[in-house]
């Protein structure tokens, strides 16, 4: 059985829903699968997720508070310029009915599914598009930047984190030295903690990362060896 892929490196998926479970379920799963991903409830809450990182694909449910999505689908649709294929529009609605399909269709969206959802129909309909479209992540090659006078990093999508003197100087030797593998006890010695702090550094910082970002802090731990920034950086 050949093994299943995942997504292309640090998609980017906005997710317009106003169902809260939907949305939180939504959001985990696709978390899970690899998938940068945030979540809006509204037209509005949507535009200005849009002006703080444009996404790849928007997965857009059409009966929405405020404004409808096939109107939301329209206004997408009509940003598009020659050169640039927009945001990838994928409907996901309740509304099964012929009409309603060529509708949304009509309106600008990609594909059209009917809930319920299957998760894993939802991550294939995404990769299709994208495939369909011949598009790349807009992250993709976009480096993690860490701003130590500002105490911030800065992620592949864009989004500003703030940071404690702490986590800059965790931060920093990775910066330093790009692909370089840190040892556990030089880190120790320069951040002047043990072992179990280390530990307790990292996983508040790499819960931070994806709460304020929706992003995997790629900061991995191997074994035996020590510590390794496995992405592009810049400082």
């Amino acid at each position: 059985m050949s093994k299943r892929e995942g997504p292309p490196a640090m998609l980017d998926v906005l997710v317009v829903e106003d169902h809260a479970d939907l949305a939180e379920e939504v959001v985990a799963y696709l978390r899970a699968r690899g998938f940068t991903v945030r979540a809006a409830d509204c037209g509005r809450a949507m535009d200005e997720a849009i002006a703080e990182r444009r996404p790849d694909v928007i997965l857009l449910d059409l009966g929405l508070p405020e404004e409808d999505g096939v109107s939301i689908a329209r206004r997408l649709a009509a940003n598009e310029r020659p050169g640039d294929p927009g945001i990838a529009v994928v409907v996901m609605t309740a509304r099964g009915r012929v009409e309603d399909r060529i509708l949304g269709l009509n309106a600008g969206a990609d594909i059209y599914l009917v809930k319920p959802l299957d998760m894993r129909e939802l991550e294939a309909a995404i990769a299709a598009v994208m495939r369909r479209r011949g598009g790349q992540p807009s992250t993709e090659a976009r480096p993690w930047r860490l701003e130590a006078a500002r105490w911030r990093l800065l992620t592949p999508g864009g989004t500003a984190i703030s940071l404690s003197e702490v986590e800059v100087k965790l931060l920093t030797p990775f910066f330093d030295a790009p692909e370089a593998v840190i040892e556990r006890r030089v880190l120790a010695a320069h951040l002047a903690v043990d072992d179990r702090g280390i530990d307790l550094l990292l996983h508040r910082l790499r819960r931070k990362v994806e709460s304020e970002a929706g992003e995997v802090l790629p900061l991995r731990t191997l074994r035996s060896r020590g510590y390794a920034f496995a992405a592009p950086v810049a400082s």
